[in-house]
């Protein structure tokens, strides 16, 4: 049987780079692994991002796969369950409703020939306390349906608030396993102990399914920006000039060398990397101004 491993959290709270390091730890196993990535945009920035050689990438963008591309999903998994793998590793986007995998494992195909391992969601602790008041369905189901909850930004915080937000996350959730270390110091054995524990136990089905309100905008673009340059748009993006923007993340030419961006309600962070070769920028939120937008890259 293959292992269906889920990577779940909300908008920017660290699945790639977490799936990253899960990558780079099972560099050296004898499995055949396959990654599925669902971008809730129309433009996939973390296949950009995932630089780790020897894995076969599947991309389902332009919406979630809890909904309107359900469809699209069970025909991939059942093209790649067609194939000798056996390691799956899902990456859905961040406001997928976890809970609907349940209907996505119906399907006798499928589940005769796959089970869900372990489902790690990540929790972005620096903005746990807006999320989950402002975003709590999404939020919380992800959550409360995790054998794993592992906090992203720890470093960030005070220990009494650490302990705070592991306090709430188990009354949601109290058979998950938390962990608050800071992720950057984990150990490739640690990453492998996450997902080589027990398989999960049964995910909660929810009758109630939740439409995706959110907006999308993605650019591709050969647009030449300086470090400041960027910072000035995205300093537009903090104030509200674009409208509200929960995520953003892009990959930009800067000249002699491109620049990763990320954005997370309110917070960005700019870094420096000469591994790419396009430009690519990805924003959800709502109301956004997508025509200002999109000119402010181009």
């Amino acid at each position: 049987m293959v292992k269906f491993d889920i990577v779940s959290g909300f908008l920017g709270a660290g699945k790639t780079t977490f799936i990253k390091k899960v990558l780079e730890s099972l560099d050296n196993q004898e499995e055949k692994l396959v990654l599925i990535e669902n971008e809730f945009g129309d433009v996939n920035v973390d296949r950009e991002f995932l630089k780790v050689s020897g894995f076969e990438v599947y991309e389902l963008s332009n919406g979630c796969v809890c909904c309107k591309l359900k469809g699209d999903f069970l025909l991939t998994l059942k093209h790649i369950l067609s194939q000798k793998v056996d390691r799956i590793i899902f990456e859905p986007s961040g406001i997928f409703i976890l809970s609907e995998i349940v209907d996505l494992f119906k399907d006798f195909e499928i589940s005769s020939k796959c089970y869900i391992n372990t489902v790690t969601t990540i929790v972005d602790a620096e903005n746990f306390s807006k999320h989950i008041q402002s975003y709590s369905y999404f939020f919380r189901n992800q959550i409360s349906n995790a054998s794993t909850l592992i906090l992203s930004k720890t470093q960030f915080l005070q220990t009494e608030d650490i302990d705070v937000i592991k306090e709430t996350l188990h009354g949601l959730n109290e058979k998950a396993v938390i962990l608050t270390k800071n992720w950057t110091d984990l150990s490739p054995q640690e990453i492998l102990d996450i997902i080589e524990k027990e398989p999960a136990g049964t995910i909660n089905g929810d009758s109630t399914t939740l439409g995706h309100d959110f907006e999308t905008l993605g650019i591709r673009t050969s647009i030449i920006l300086e470090v400041n340059q960027l910072k000035s748009i995205l300093e537009k993006c903090k104030a509200g000039r674009y409208g509200t923007i929960l995520r953003g993340k892009g990959i930009i030419n800067s000249g002699n060398k491109f620049l990763e961006f990320q954005y997370v309600d309110g917070h960005y962070t700019i870094s420096e990397s000469n591994d790419h070769l396009v430009g690519i920028v990805s924003f959800i939120g709502k109301n956004l101004e997508k025509q200002t937008l999109k000119e402010a890259f181009q």
